[in-house]
């Protein structure tokens, strides 16, 4: 009897355990208490990957008990003992930046200089071949009225090199919810799922800012960092008096590594007119904003997070409609070694917005590292009853 009790309470003792994996953490800002975007939630020891949602919540599924690195870029990175995360719902509090001047960095080479080096030398560190297990969802914006949502778990085996990578994308699960217009498809989105990581892996986003004729558009600066002395920013904003749709970019990056831990560009409101202005001649996409967040596990360089917000207007039926699609990626999990699949398992079309619904689990809620707000939740809701 006695040998049978201790067995029940190890059967306890180890659900208890079990159960602490899985909890909710919440990151606000210490200074104003108010919850914090897109902070980058890694596990030290499974490497598996969260992201903030706009209220400051990730749900963390850990494999294993781990300690938390929270990294934001505007806040000063914390890492939490898996020990003090024993509640159901973990609060987190970081930092801010913002009090701290950055300062301007004087540089015998050019910014736009040190800017190629810095992509060349990302370019013979990050690592390939892996496999990235992917958290991707999409929202879609029509005359500011959010219609289609989908999401899924998707695999990307990045294959090749640095300098010709090859991207095959397997599926396990995806929901579509919504209605498009079908005039509404992949080649209007402005980006292909099957060279994404193509693209943000070679940095292609950088073009127009690394030609020549570049310093004739744009200052280039190099600053301080001030939430992390190792890091530098470069910063890249037009000329007052370039013309053109031209966009501030902003790339963080190692300064012992040399190499870029974030990249971004968004079109300044005070450029807007002249996107609006293009909108009105022609369908063409135009890349409104993005964001690269990368990192570094010892000798492992790979794209921890991703966003990109695309807005178009199409003609349709003599009227003109505004359409936007709002894109996160979150790396979940990773592994080096590519497992064996088969050719015709892989997916080839651009976009998951055709593809039919297939699930078996909540995924959405215990394995994409990004949840849903309730806001959020209940659009998609009464999107699915449509």
């Amino acid at each position: 009897m006695r040998r049978n009790l201790c067995f029940i309470l190890f059967l306890i003792a180890g659900c208890a355990f079990a159960q602490n994996l899985e909890f909710t953490v919440i990151v606000k800002d210490i200074q104003t208490g108010l919850p914090i975007e897109e902070v980058t939630i890694t596990s030290l020891k499974s490497n598996q990957g969260f992201l903030s949602n706009k209220n400051g919540e990730a749900i963390i599924n850990l494999t294993k008990p781990s300690d938390l690195k929270f990294e934001h870029s505007l806040y000063k990175s914390y890492t939490v003992k898996f020990s003090e995360l024993d509640k159901k719902i973990n609060e987190v509090y970081l930092e801010s930046n913002a009090m701290q001047l950055e300062e301007i960095i004087l540089t015998s080479e050019h910014p736009q200089d040190i800017l190629k080096e810095l992509i060349k030398n990302s370019l013979t560190k990050i690592t390939v071949p892996v496999n990235l297990k992917v958290y991707l969802r999409e929202f879609y914006k029509k005359n500011d009225q959010i219609v289609f949502f989908n999401d899924g778990l998707i695999n990307f085996q990045i294959l090749g090199n640095s300098k010709k990578l090859k991207t095959d994308i397997l599926v396990e699960q995806n929901r579509a919810v919504g209605l498009l217009d079908i005039d509404i498809n992949s080649e209007l989105l402005g980006y292909d799922l099957n060279n994404i990581i193509e693209n943000y892996y070679q940095f292609e986003y950088l073009d127009e800012i690394l030609a020549s004729s570049a310093k004739r558009k744009y200052e280039f600066q190099v600053r301080s960092f001030p939430g992390n002395e190792d890091y530098l920013v470069i910063k890249v904003t037009p000329l007052e008096e370039a013309s053109g749709v031209l966009s501030d970019f902003t790339i963080m990056y190692d300064r012992n590594k040399m190499i870029i831990m974030e990249v971004g560009s968004v079109v300044p409101e005070s450029r807007m007119v002249d996107l609006r202005r293009s909108f009105l001649s022609s369908d063409k996409i135009y890349k409104l904003e993005y964001k690269n967040t990368f990192r570094v596990d010892n000798d492992l360089y790979y794209l921890a997070n991703s966003k990109e917000v695309i807005g178009f207007e199409k003609k349709y039926k003599k009227q003109k409609r505004r359409i936007e699609v709002n894109n996160h990626m979150i790396t979940t999990n990773f592994d080096k070694q590519i497992f064996k699949y088969s050719n015709q398992n892989v997916f080839k079309d651009k976009s998951l917005i055709n593809k039919k619904t297939k699930f078996f689990s909540n995924y959405w809620d215990v394995e994409s590292g990004f949840i849903s707000t309730k806001e959020e939740k209940e659009i998609i809701e009464r999107l699915d009853t449509q």
